[in-house]
């Protein structure tokens, strides 16, 4: 009851979050308090399979939360596990199959044109970029950076910090995508996570070697 959600422009929630009782209860206080204040709600999915008790529990949860939030991030794995009715095969560590990959998409599709979702959706797609779902819009691809990878820890806090600071910018979604995805490649170059983060002028400058945004 403390934070001063109600003084902010955004909060940025995780998936995670809602695996534990009282940090669950938190969570949600804080996506209602965000949702009154009209501050733009994000939820990075961050799926660690590990931290729920069983398949189902993942998207139980993520689906309880999704109302209240503006923008959801995430991977097409943590996607697939919070929307499919059968997210087993994603729960146990492995990639959406190609037999999925409608199914997935039809999911997102009908997530941000429905009456209960977020607005925009953020798929992270690896090496290929991310693509942003929202509504009454086509889907838009964003492409990555090509990198030589090192270490992948950090990766996802990177690229939700740089999708943030376009928005906070008043950027478009496929700039402040750009963005993030730039954040992203710049940290899994390095071993490390926090100490990892690039800086902002450093992040510009490798988009601009890169052909900009």
């Amino acid at each position: 009851a403390a934070l001063p959600i109600q003084k902010g422009r955004t909060l940025m929630l995780s998936g995670t979050a809602l695996s534990r009782g009282t940090c669950r209860d938190a969570t949600l206080y804080a996506a209602e308090v965000a949702r009154r204040s009209n501050a733009t709600t994000f939820i990075d999915l961050d799926l660690r399979p590990d931290q729920w008790s069983h398949p189902h529990a993942y998207g139980i949860n993520l689906r309880t939360i999704l109302p209240k939030i503006d923008v959801a991030i995430g991977t097409e794995e943590e996607f697939y596990a919070a929307l499919a009715d059968v997210p087993g095969i994603v729960m146990e560590g492995q990639a959406v199959p190609e037999t999925c990959r409608d199914e997935l998409e039809q999911l997102l599709r009908e997530l941000v044109k429905g009456p209960n979702g977020p607005s925009t959706l953020i798929v992270k797609r690896g090496a290929s970029g991310a693509t942003i779902f929202a509504e009454q819009a086509s889907p838009i691809d964003v492409p990555g950076f090509p990198v030589t990878i090192l270490n992948t820890v950090g990766a996802g806090d990177a690229f939700a910090s740089g999708l943030l600071y376009g928005y906070c910018q008043k950027w478009d979604w496929r700039k402040s995508v750009r963005m993030g995805n730039a954040c992203g490649a710049l940290v899994v170059t390095r071993h490390g996570c926090g100490t990892a983060m690039p800086t902002l002028d450093e992040t510009i400058h490798f988009i601009s070697e890169r052909g900009g945004f």
